[in-house]
């Protein structure tokens, strides 16, 4: 009992405690999409519009989102550091990036409270790509690192949530459900020393795309995967 419990407590650390994720598949070819980095293979999926209903008791495209179901596969003997930050995502040949959102932003969106009146652009997650790199440092003795941008004004600076969708037709959905459900299945943030896998949130682009690119950077160099649109 006590070596379960040792098991139990050694993957919240390792994970961060931060969402437990899914399983990830047998290997990175079984995603539509995948490409090697230094020490590390990234895999994806675009998630369509009802499975993400199925998946979160929610219509997560009515709410202005989209979901990908993504994979990080590191080399034996490689530990990685995972962060939602170091993810952007471009739709098509849009030079434009997109920073992910986070499960309660997207659960806010069900939430009683839900704010129908419409935002201003400057709330959506998007960028300009002029300047956009990884950054590293310590702070209070611990490793701090992350995506940045700069070399021009980025949009989105703020809140990243709900933003010009009308409410859920049909009634309201459990908020908290919703949240929880998010949070579970989530990618796994912190270190990892074996697949991992989970979802990504992202806010819809203005124009779908046939294709998009989930770009992960991190101290060794940016992996770009090339992600095929979802197919029924």
């Amino acid at each position: 009992m006590k070596r379960v419990a040792f098991v139990v407590l050694a993957a919240v650390l390792l994970y961060g405690g931060q969402g437990g994720g899914i399983r990830p598949r047998p290997s990175s070819a079984d995603y539509p999409a995948h490409q090697d980095g230094k020490g590390i293979t990234i895999a994806a999926a675009a998630i369509l519009p009802d499975q993400a209903t199925r998946l979160f008791g929610a219509d997560i495209n009515h709410a202005g989102y989209m979901v990908f179901e993504v994979a990080v596969f590191p080399e034996a003997g490689n530990q990685i550091e995972l962060a939602n930050r170091d993810f952007l995502l471009r739709a098509g040949s849009d030079p434009a990036t997109i920073r992910t959102v986070s499960p309660q932003a997207v659960a806010a969106y069900f939430e009683p409270k839900y704010n129908t009146k419409p935002k201003p652009p400057g709330n959506v997650s998007i960028y300009p790509t002029a300047t956009i790199g990884y950054e590293s440092g310590t702070y209070n003795g611990q490793r701090r690192g992350g995506v940045y941008t700069g070399g021009g004004v980025g949009v989105g600076v703020g809140d990243p949530g709900p933003t010009m969708p009308p409410p859920p037709p049909g009634g309201r959905v459990d908020g908290a459900s919703v949240r929880q459900e998010l949070e579970d299945l989530a990618l796994p943030q912190g270190k990892a020393n074996e697949a991992v896998a989970g979802y990504l949130y992202f806010p819809k682009p203005a124009k779908s795309a046939k294709s998009y690119t989930l770009t992960f950077y991190s101290p060794d160099g940016q992996v770009n995967v090339v992600i095929p649109q979802a197919r029924k």
